[in-house]
C-alpha cells in the first residue's frame, strides 16, 4: 500500500481529533465511553442514555440487553436504542412526549426546572462538542438531553454523545431557532423506584432472555455481506462523505452495538447471575472485526473497487454465530 493510500485510510476511519475550540465535558464520561474502547461512541441516542444514567449514579450496563435484537435492515444495521419499557423496569424512568404548543425554549425551561431532562433532535451545526466534524460546518440531526438553560444569558447545559457540555450565544439561538418547524421532543420523568444490586442484575438477566427470543432468526452479517456483494464499483467511487455516512450506519452500528453487548454480558457475569464470559469475549471480538472491516471498506473507497470486499466479512459472520452459540449455552446453564 502506498503511503498516500495508508494516510487516506487512517483519515477515513479514525475518530475526528478534538480541536482547541471543542467543548470540554463538564463531568468525566462513563467507562463505556473510555477512549481506549474500540468504539468510544456509538450513536447519539444510546450515548445520551449512558451519560444520563451515569449522571444519576445508575448503572447503564444493565440496560444493554436490547443489543441482541440488532438486525441488518436491507441498507443499514438497526440504529439501536434502549427500550422505554426496559428503562422504566430497571431505573424507574419514564419517557413522555413533550407537547410543544408554544416553543421549545419555554417548555424546556419548565421541565428543566422540575429536574426532568428534555430529549430533543437538534442541528449539530450549533453543538460545540462536535468541533472538528459538524460544528459550524454542516447541518446534521442529532439528539441531546437539555439539563438546564438560562434564556437571559443564552446559555444551555446539555448531554450529547459521550459527555455533558454547555453552549451559549449564537449557538443557543441556533438550537432554539424560532420560526422553524417544531422538533419532536420528549422528557424523562421518574415514575418509581429503580433497582440496584442483585435485583438490578436479575431484572437485566430477565430482559436479556426476552430480547434473546426477539433476536434475528438469520445472521444479519450474512445479509450485509449479500447486500454489499450486489453493489457495483460505482458505489465506492462516490465522495468521501458517502463513505462516512455508509460506515456510520453499517460498520459503526454493528461494531458499537456488539461492544456494548460484550460490556453488558461481562457486567452480568461480574454480578454473579450467569457464566457469560465466553459470549462477552465473542461479542467484543465482533466489535473489533467490524472496526477492521471499516478499514477495508475505506481502502475500497480509496481504490474505487469492491472486488474481494464482501468476502472479508467472513470472520465477522462466523463470530456473530459464535456470540449466540456461547450466549445460548450460558442461558441454558442458568
Amino acid at each position: 500500500m502506498s503511503a498516500a493510500l495508508a494516510q487516506l485510510t487512517r483519515d477515513l476511519v479514525t475518530e475526528p481529533p478534538r480541536t482547541e475550540t471543542s467543548a470540554a465535558p463538564r463531568t468525566p464520561p462513563h467507562a463505556l465511553h473510555a477512549p481506549d474502547r474500540t468504539w468510544p461512541e456509538t450513536n447519539c441516542y444510546v450515548d445520551l442514555w449512558i451519560e444520563l444514567l451515569h449522571l444519576r449514579g445508575l448503572r447503564p450496563e444493565a440496560m444493554l440487553g436490547f443489543t441482541l435484537r440488532q438486525d441488518f435492515e436491507g441498507d443499514q444495521f438497526t440504529f439501536f436504542k434502549p427500550k422505554a419499557a426496559d428503562l422504566e423496569a430497571l431505573y424507574g424512568l419514564e419517557i413522555l412526549e413533550l407537547a410543544l404548543y408554544e416553543d421549545l425554549e419555554s417548555h424546556s425551561l419548565i421541565q428543566a426546572a422540575r429536574g426532568f431532562p428534555v430529549l430533543v433532535e437538534v442541528n449539530a451545526f450549533f453543538l460545540p462538542d462536535t468541533a472538528g466534524t459538524t460544528y459550524r460546518r454542516e447541518a446534521s440531526k442529532t439528539t441531546i438531553a437539555i439539563l438546564a438553560l438560562d434564556p437571559a444569558r443564552r446559555w444551555l447545559d446539555y448531554i450529547h454523545n459521550a459527555g455533558r457540555f454547555t453552549l451559549e450565544g449564537a449557538d443557543y439561538d441556533g438550537i432554539f431557532a424560532r420560526g422553524e418547524l417544531l422538533p419532536y421532543a420528549e422528557f424523562v420523568k421518574p415514575c418509581g423506584s429503580g433497582l440496584a444490586g442483585t435485583a438490578l442484575a436479575e431484572a437485566a438477566l430477565a430482559l436479556l432472555r426476552r430480547h434473546r427470543a426477539q433476536a434475528p432468526g438469520a445472521n444479519p452479517v450474512t445479509a450485509f455481506r449479500a447486500a454489499l456483494a450486489a453493489k457495483e464499483d460505482a458505489f465506492v467511487q462516490r465522495p468521501l462523505s458517502a463513505f462516512h455516512a455508509y460506515a456510520f450506519n453499517t460498520t459503526r452500528q454493528l461494531g458499537s452495538n456488539f461492544e456494548l453487548l460484550g460490556s453488558h454480558l461481562a457486567w452480568l457475569e461480574s454480578e454473579g447471575v450467569g457464566p457469560f464470559g465466553a459470549a462477552a469475549e465473542a461479542a467484543t471480538r465482533l466489535a473489533e472485526e467490524a472496526k477492521a472491516f471499516q478499514f477495508q471498506l475505506a481502502r475500497a473507497y480509496a481504490r474505487g473497487r469492491l472486488a474481494g470486499l464482501p468476502e472479508r466479512l467472513a470472520a465477522a459472520e462466523a463470530t456473530y454465530a459464535a456470540v449466540f452459540d456461547a450466549l445460548d449455552r450460558a442461558l441454558a446453564a442458568g
